[in-house]
């Protein structure tokens, strides 16, 4: 009589996904155990969802039939009700450092780079179809696994030139090239349908014009890539099974120095007797991460 063996079921996300390519430790602080910085999320991170929320709400009221005027209005008052009520890291105007340069972006210059942005988009012809949606796929499946894949799709649109894409909101201080090789963009075809995700970044530059500043940029993956990815994805779901059930995550010091540092580098520095004292001096306990939230950015900030 064959005895058949459940198959592990395993839910990730392209920021599960890439921390288990990082550090388990790493991943086991920040994701098992949810240890945020006590100082939240951080200027940029927190200038980020202001700006997500107002492209959501706004795309959302062209999806409900309104017209561009009122939806522009429609997300400015939510970019306003999120900063007077749950932005924390958000200071009224701009803050410079020593040598002039942007250190905290300010609420009065994210209104008015979103006004520049509207204006710049103004002849747009994409039509919104979905605003930030998060979907999942079974991306890997075999005798031992089954691999439910998660992401948040920013934007959804109908291009007209080259169908229908996924798009991805980034906001940034400097501007730097965009890479293919992301665990991101390529999760976001997977569970999308598509071949084509457009990356729309939107600059924090005083100097650039606003055509430099806010840019839409595809990245185009062919099938063989898609395939690559869901088995890597598969690979690496494996791995973190197995770290789960041994209940060990292992060390990748290679990681500690990488994204500015690692915001734990602190505590895995510390003997081992020491380090929850470390982590309670810096750290509280957040939400339960959420897969497919991708909103993540612990390891850059």
């Amino acid at each position: 009589m064959e005895i058949l063996i459940p198959k592990k079921n395993v839910v990730m996300d392209a920021t599960l996904l890439t921390a288990v390519m990082n550090c388990g430790q790493y991943l086991d602080l920040r994701f098992n155990h949810n240890w945020i910085p006590m100082s939240g999320k951080g200027n940029p991170l927190d200038a980020g969802v202001l700006v997500h929320l107002i492209l959501q709400e706004y795309n959302l009221a062209l999806i409900n039939g309104q017209n561009r005027i009122m939806a522009i209005n429609t997300g400015m008052e939510a970019g306003h009700k999120y900063y007077t009520t749950e932005s924390t890291n958000i200071p009224t105007e701009n803050v410079k450092d020593d040598r002039g340069k942007l250190k905290e972006v300010g609420y009065n210059y994210i209104i008015q780079t979103m006004e520049q942005y509207f204006e710049r988009w103004k002849n747009n012809s994409w039509t919104p179809l979905t605003a930030e949606r998060v979907k999942g796929l079974i991306a890997y499946e075999d005798d031992e696994i089954r691999v439910l894949y998660k992401a948040k799709l920013d934007l959804t649109v109908d291009t007209h030139n080259f169908g229908i894409s996924s798009v991805d909101y980034k906001t940034m201080k400097q501007r730097r090239a965009t890479l293919s090789l992301n665990n991101q963009f390529r999760g976001q075809c997977l569970v999308a349908g598509t071949q084509t995700v457009f990356i729309e970044k939107i600059g924090w530059q005083q100097t650039l014009t606003p055509e430099e500043k806010f840019t839409r940029e595809p990245i185009n993956y062919s099938k063989e890539i898609l395939i690559e990815q869901m088995s890597i994805i598969g690979y690496y779901a494996k791995i973190l099974a197995q770290w789960q059930e041994q209940k060990y995550y292992p060390f990748n010091f290679t990681f500690c120095d990488k994204w500015n540092g690692c915001i734990f580098r602190r505590v895995c520095e510390a003997n081992p007797s020491d380090r929850q004292r470390v982590l309670l001096e810096s750290f509280i306990v957040g939400e339960e991460w959420n897969p497919g939230n991708d909103d993540d950015d612990s390891t850059t900030d």
